[in-house]
């Protein structure tokens, strides 16, 4: 397809996409848990078949709709609607289209099938689960625009510090733009962010939103070299082309699958 911002700059169409992005999840998540977990599970959907898409081995259609059905069954069986034990149910059928399918590799697909699953699921369950409640009535929309704002924050940051003050690399084997005055820059940001959501109503304390913003600029950068090293393996420059000035669907959220799932640890463990 496309791409109807090609004429503009890159920054220019990446400030236009995250407009556009934020005022969607504005949109959906202030009318509640409903629309939100409507949000997050055809945003998990695209995760995962960008995910499928960079398999170096080709991945068979049907296994493809299986896998995605089960990372969705698993991240709807969080709020009771699925029993968990019945999602093995589909480890048969995962392995019946493996023996039948004419994939010359069959383990390594389900490898990569399975590694989509597990490390694209749980951050959007985490995030809701950080939003207060899985229940209508516990559901805190600031809290977890509060949450998906640290990361906007940082990113947004680290860009910014890094094209104008960035001259210490951070780790340039794998992502050489990446700067330490970036990360700093990043921390910043998502700091002052954190300033500002500790006078809202939240779950959260200004000492608590303060750790979790720290956190998520370290856990999110994290983030976002593990994809680079996932894409340098498999010798692409962006996981997709999904959205315009960002790449794919995961070089938008790639920070978000290590910082949410380490975030709500923090959360449950010492909040």
């Amino acid at each position: 397809m496309k791409n109807p911002l090609a004429k503009l700059s890159n920054l220019q169409q990446r400030v236009i996409v995250a407009v556009l992005g934020i005022a969607l999840f504005f949109g959906l998540i202030f009318n509640g848990l409903t629309p939100t977990v409507c949000l997050f599970s055809a945003i998990l959907l695209l995760c995962l078949t960008e995910f499928f898409s960079l398999s170096p081995n080709p991945i068979p259609l049907p296994l493809r709709f299986i896998a995605l059905g089960l990372g969705l069954c698993f991240f709807i069986s969080g709020f009771g609607v699925i029993p968990p034990l019945y999602l093995f149910s589909f480890l048969p059928l995962l392995m019946g289209f493996l023996v039948f399918s004419p994939t010359k590799k069959p383990f390594e697909v389900a490898g990569w099938l399975v590694l989509g699953v597990a490390y694209l699921v749980p951050s959007w369950f985490c995030m809701l689960l950080m939003s207060g409640s899985c229940s209508e009535s516990g559901f805190s929309s600031s809290a977890l625009l509060g949450l998906f704002g640290l990361l906007w924050a940082s990113d947004s940051g680290a860009y910014f510090a890094g094209r104008t003050l960035g001259k210490t690399k951070l780790l340039p084997r794998v992502s050489p733009k990446k700067t330490w005055e970036g990360l700093v820059g990043g921390w910043m940001a998502a700091s002052a962010l954190a300033f500002f959501l500790s006078g809202l109503e939240t779950p959260y304390n200004l000492v608590q939103w303060e750790i979790l913003a720290a956190s998520t600029t370290f856990f999110g950068t994290l983030g976002d070299l593990a994809e680079s090293v996932l894409k340098r393996s498999l010798d692409v420059k962006d996981s997709g082309s999904l959205l315009p000035g960002h790449g794919g669907i995961l070089d938008r959220f790639d920070g978000l699958f290590i910082c949410a799932p380490v975030n709500y640890f923090i959360i449950t463990a010492f909040f």
